[in-house]
């Protein structure tokens, strides 16, 4: 046995510092980086010790073991008692070393890595269950390590929607069969839980429950703000009030609130608009093995079958986006035309911060480089490149604190790209995957130059050189730049950042 006294060894010779004490704060950020990259590794050596496990135990008895509590069985009660954990969990990290050793073993050299995290190895196999023994499977695990190669951050829904992507172009019959098995078998349940309380599920199709949730949200947040309930409880309320056809109100006890609520009769929310994002060849019914799936806003990635029956409703309606567009309003440089609008939506699908899952349909266009109201020659111009979607709350982050965002077409891929860099310098990359990998055709939309400003017209001298304003405009113009030209001199073998 190891001796258990990770305490004991020498940090430096791991590659951290001696000491945190009075770091500086880029110092600190790193390694915390740094641990969760030792994490996966940690976690990637766990996995290749299951894996000889099961190699020693389990394989010599695989094609003759009959008993109920075969070798599988005995060699997951060994791990679980070793890591004090339960039979099935033992089982499962065993599974799971099984699937990183023969399905994906390019996948588990990116958690040796660092370029994921533990949790993601759950998703990834969870999600690619359904290759497990085809003649692809090779494929889909080296695309997906590919994927996961590139430079850029990924958020839990980004690295599903990606895997999703890659497993649905390559066998759209099997995503066909499971498709309808697992639409037949929708459900719905109740099961009793503690102090009084009842958890309520159901299973339906990905547009339906698109359809339910807006809706709940929708009364949801028919409240004023000072109304004490939590989002969760509201929502469950609204559900509610939904499911029994009665009264939604708000619970402010102010006399005076204005709050919409609900009387719980006919004519509210008898209409939703439910976005789905796909291609021409795809929305035609072309469901070849490369071609592409859809995006179904507020679920994620779905079939191209699944796309071709939704083109086919009777209340769906179809709005092709043009190949050239303008890209502001005529009247107003500052606003996006619609055209452009939504096709940053396509593009970005969630919040452009590093990590976060927000959904961009319902989030903000911010101008990465700041628009100038009073002279706008001299402020960020409204163009594809310029525009980023961001959640609201993140949209204030940048807004009122030291944060710097940049955005730029890649060189050698044609992407647009994009990084955050903290107020201490720290530059930390963008989403690795977005609606390029699942809509490829966007890369032949463009948008035409906004035309230049008119003259600003001339100015009483201000009392300072510059606004304060232009003067936090100008530290992120001059941030941007410096970012660009050390990623053109940057070392890709760096050490650690210590």
């Amino acid at each position: 046995m190891f001796e258990q006294g990770w305490a004991t060894q020498d940090p430096e010779a791991m590659g951290l510092p001696g000491t945190l004490l009075d770091a500086p704060v880029n110092t600190l950020l790193s390694t915390m980086s740094y641990a969760s990259a030792g994490l996966s590794y940690l976690e990637w050596t766990r996995y290749r010790a299951a894996a000889e496990l099961h190699t020693q135990l389990v394989v010599p008895h695989e094609m003759s073991d009959h008993r109920r509590m075969d070798a599988t069985t005995h060699c997951a009660a060994r791990i679980s008692a070793v890591l004090s954990v339960s039979q099935g969990a033992g089982e499962g990290i065993l599974t799971r070393a099984i699937a990183l050793r023969d399905r994906l073993p390019r996948v588990a050299e990116c958690l040796r890595d660092g370029l994921i995290a533990p949790k993601h190895v759950h998703t990834i196999i969870g999600r690619t269950d359904l290759v497990d023994g085809t003649t692809y499977v090779r494929e889909v695990d080296t695309e997906i390590a590919a994927a996961l190669q590139r430079r850029g951050s990924w958020s839990d829904k980004r690295m599903r929607d990606m895997i999703d992507r890659i497993v649905y172009r390559h066998d759209p019959d099997a995503v066909r069969e499971r498709r309808v098995l697992a639409e037949n078998n929708r459900s719905f349940w109740i099961d009793a839980g503690p102090d009084g309380m009842a958890y309520l599920g159901a299973t339906m199709t990905a547009d339906n429950a698109v359809v339910v949730a807006t809706a709940v949200e929708e009364l949801a947040g028919r409240v004023c703000r000072k109304d004490p309930r939590s989002k969760g409880a509201r929502s469950s309320d609204a559900l509610f009030a939904l499911a029994t056809r009665t009264a939604y109100e708000c619970q402010c006890d102010d006399p005076d609130c204005s709050a919409p609520g609900w009387t719980g009769e006919d004519g509210l929310l008898t209409s939703f608009i439910v976005h789905v994002v796909t291609d021409s060849t795809t929305m035609a019914g072309d469901t070849a093995a490369d071609g592409n799936p859809g995006f179904l806003v507020g679920h994620g990635v779905i079939s191209p079958d699944h796309v071709a029956d939704l083109a086919d409703r009777a209340d769906a309606v179809i709005r092709p986006v043009s190949t050239t567009n303008p890209a502001s309003q005529p009247a107003d440089p500052y606003r996006p035309s619609s055209a452009l609008d939504t096709f940053v939506r396509i593009r970005d699908q969630y919040c452009t911060w590093p990590g976060c899952n927000r959904g961009v349909w319902t989030g903000d266009l911010d101008h990465i480089a700041e628009y100038d109201h009073e002279n706008p020659d001299g402020g960020g111009q409204t163009t594809d490149v310029n525009l980023g979607g961001k959640c609201r709350f993140h949209h204030n982050v940048k807004t009122f604190g030291d944060f710097v965002d940049d955005q730029y077409t890649e060189d050698d891929t044609g992407r647009v790209v994009s990084t955050v860099t903290t107020p201490e310098g720290l530059v930390v990359p963008g989403p690795a995957h977005n609606g390029y990998d699942i809509h490829p055709g966007l890369a032949d939309v463009t948008f035409k130059t906004p035309d230049p400003p008119p003259p600003s017209p001339p100015r009483t001298p201000p009392s300072r050189r510059r606004t304060r304003l232009a003067d936090k405009h100008a530290r992120r113009r001059n941030e941007r730049n410096r970012n660009r030209r050390a990623r053109e001199v940057a070392d890709t073998d760096d050490p650690p950042p210590f």
